[in-house]
């Protein structure tokens, strides 16, 4: 437990100095203790998630028991441990790769990653504040990102120039995907999403319901123009 937590306090206080021994550790170093960092890292994001869950429940689960609510905390990290895996194979074939030319050890990429989990707790609990929560979720976001970039050129050698591009364009463009989804997700189910949601809201979702009353309107033109030429047909 000691090494957790020194581990936690590392990445948050010397990040640069971490991934320094993440390299000296080599290529070859277990993962073991990776993947119960981020089991742990879960766990902590799953009981977060889950009191606040309890008391200050959502708007959008108002219909929800509060049972409902602990779900969170087993399977927040199980979701956290299984899409560690997922996300150092990215790390390790497409940006490793890329910047590289040549295909790294699998199992440091895995304990790159598990680091930035570091992360995950922080953005738990920061998440739900109204108004700020979300802005310093993404703020949280934008630094784990850093974090990464950065451990990928302190353990891989790579160009900082050439890495902090393609890095930044791939992690700018995946964060964009999963905003612009997350958005869409709360305008379907009707939610209060907070400052995302008015802006989705604003100029997207009143996009949405121009785009949705013309359809009707060109519905209902086409219904009177095909009357009017079954009426103006020569009765037999």
């Amino acid at each position: 437990m000691n090494s957790i937590i020194s581990k936690f306090v590392a990445v948050w206080l010397h990040p640069w100095q971490t991934m320094e021994s993440v390299k000296q550790e080599g290529e070859n170093a277990s993962i073991g203790s990776s993947m119960i960092f981020v089991v742990v890292m879960g766990l902590l994001s799953g009981i977060i998630t889950s009191v606040f869950g309890m008391f200050l429940p959502n708007p959008a689960l108002a219909g929800a028991s509060k049972a409902a609510a602990w779900l969170a905390a087993p399977m927040v990290p199980l979701v956290l441990f299984i899409s560690s895996f997922i996300s150092a194979f990215f790390i390790w074939a497409l940006v490793d790769g890329i910047l590289r030319g040549t295909v790294p050890q699998y199992k440091t990429s895995y304990r790159l990653w598990a680091l930035v989990s570091a992360f995950s707790p922080a953005s738990s609990l920061l998440s739900p504040i109204p108004k700020v929560g979300q802005w310093l979720g993404i703020l949280i976001f934008i630094w784990g990102t850093v974090v990464m970039i950065r451990g990928i050129i302190i353990i891989r050698d790579t160009p900082p120039v050439r890495t902090w591009v393609t890095c930044g364009v791939l992690f700018a463009f995946l964060f964009s995907l999963g905003l612009v989804a997350r958005m869409a997700a709360q305008r379907q189910l009707g939610t209060n999403p907070g400052e995302f949601g008015e802006f989705g809201a604003g100029e997207f979702g009143a996009a949405t319901d121009d785009l949705g009353e013309a359809s009707d309107k060109l519905e209902e033109q086409l219904k009177e123009l095909t009357e009017k030429a079954k009426a103006d047909q020569p009765k037999k």
